[in-house]
């Protein structure tokens, strides 16, 4: 089968800063399982530079084995989007991608899988002028739909929306031993305001012997970083996910108390390394993560992180060991390869 990918979402070289591999990791394991896939990267130049990014110089691209053309737009309208190259099934990633998809679907009367991000959930509650109504139409003439996570499939208000999940490699599996003396915390993240990384550094100020190291830069960095002064907090800046992975190898709480994640893969990298996973309510993977058994939920606040933190804490080496065994489990629940497979068998109910 011949894949048409349309997002903004998708890195055009290692280490792009600012976008998430999700969407790039669908493209190379739907690649793997032996079907063509092109990428139509809609960049909209007012959300790149909102976003604190660059636009890329409009042109053909190729990166780990994935040809892409790289659009880019003024105007979130567009007009004139470039197919690049031959394709059976459009799959949209994004507001800018689902809107952009809606037209290259009307034009060459291909069948459209349109997947929601909390962007899109962002931009249906809060921008009725125009683009809630646009996105909304693009979603009622889609094929079908996805969602990232429980959540965004929750708030969504059309039927029969299937879940696109992220999935992690087999080999990135591995088992954790618990020392009740040592502990330490890791939270991987853009510092950005919506991931509350101020609250968790309130909340961990009372665990003085219990270091918090933080991977990832963005807009809050400089205001973290005075908040955390004379904290036992370290800046690891951004690292490549490598080291990331032999970091959460030696740590055993993730934390990360974001609001709105879309999925959050740092979560479920962090439960391949049978870390114990501290999550948001109605965010990320809230609904794969079952609170006390393979992870915690929260509510994003400071009383509420200190107080499971207590609880964490003192818990036996064995209970700690069990919820480590079960957050492998969910990992392995979602291996990269079987979401991708599942990701691929909802698209193919819509391809003739």
């Amino acid at each position: 089968m011949k894949i048409l990918i349309v997002t903004d979402l998708y890195p055009l070289k290692e280490n792009h800063r600012g976008i998430p591999l999700a969407v790039e990791n669908f493209a190379i394991a739907l690649k793997d399982l032996g079907h063509k896939v092109f990428v139509l990267r809609a960049d909209l130049i007012l959300n790149s530079l909102l976003r604190g990014r660059k636009p890329l110089k409009q042109g053909n691209y190729i990166h780990n084995g994935i040809e892409i053309y790289n659009q880019n737009f003024i105007l979130p309208f567009y007009l004139n989007p470039k197919v690049p190259g031959d394709f059976d099934v459009i799959i949209s990633h994004m507001p800018s991608g689902t809107l952009c998809a809606a037209k290259i679907k009307k034009k060459y009367k291909k069948p459209h899988a349109a997947i929601a991000h909390s962007s899109d959930i962002k931009v249906l509650e809060n921008y009725k002028i125009y683009f809630a109504k646009a996105l909304e139409n693009a979603y009622k003439n889609a094929d079908i739909i996805g969602a990232r996570s429980y959540w965004i499939r929750d708030k969504l208000k059309f039927e029969n929306v299937f879940l696109a999940p992220s999935g992690i490699k087999e080999e990135e599996v591995s088992t954790k031993s618990f020392d009740e003396k040592k502990f330490e915390l890791i939270c991987v993240s853009s510092l950005i305001k919506r991931k509350n990384i101020d609250i968790l550094i309130k909340s961990v100020g009372d665990f003085k012997d219990i270091p918090l190291k933080i991977y990832g830069v963005g807009k809050e960095e400089k205001k973290l970083k005075k908040l955390a002064k004379g904290l036992n907090v370290e800046f690891m800046g951004q690292k490549p996910r490598k080291e990331i992975l032999e970091a959460l190898d030696k740590t055993q709480i993730f934390i990360l108390p974001s609001q709105k994640e879309t999925f959050g893969l740092s979560y479920l990298e962090a439960l391949a390394k049978g870390c114990i996973v501290i999550c948001s309510k109605n965010s990320g993977m809230d609904g794969y993560i079952k609170n006390g058994k393979n992870g915690f939920i929260i509510e994003p606040n400071y009383l509420s992180i200190k107080k499971l933190l207590q609880k964490i804490l003192a818990l036996k080496k064995d209970e700690l060991e069990k919820i480590s065994e079960n957050a492998i489990k969910l990992a392995q629940e979602l291996e990269y390869y079987k979401c991708a497979k599942n990701y691929l068998e909802n698209i193919k109910k819509i391809c003739k």
